[in-house]
């Protein structure tokens, strides 16, 4: 893999975390917010964000439970940001748009946490 690839995964994959820590911050999860850059650990903020318990991430790890459990896991996060649980299909249908979708949100100044 050419190493301008992988630099530019490294940069997206910064840019989404980060997106991720500023949604973490406007819930007032300033302490944490760093989560966000390390994989299973943005899985236990998301978590946080919706207000389940943090040993929930071990559903993950349960085949065909995890498919179920991540589309219901991402409805609650949408309505707690204020959005509505409709933009899941953007992520089984089209990944990279829910993606940048996250982005945007993440860093706008008008995404409020609700919860």
């Amino acid at each position: 893999m050419p190493g301008y690839l992988i630099l530019l995964y490294i940069i997206v994959y910064f840019v989404i975390c980060g997106g991720y820590a500023q949604i973490a911050k406007k819930a007032y999860y300033d302490d944490i917010a760093w989560f966000a850059f390390i994989p299973l650990l943005s899985n236990i903020l998301q978590l946080k964000l919706i207000r389940v318990n943090a040993w929930w991430v071990l559903i993950c790890f349960v085949p065909v439970v995890n498919i179920v459990f991540m589309i219901i896991w991402q409805v609650k996060l949408l309505n707690a940001i204020g959005k509505h649980g409709a933009y899941v299909l953007f992520c089984i249908f089209l990944p990279p748009v829910y993606v940048i979708l996250w982005i945007v949100w993440g860093y706008s100044s008008k995404t409020e946490y609700v919860l």
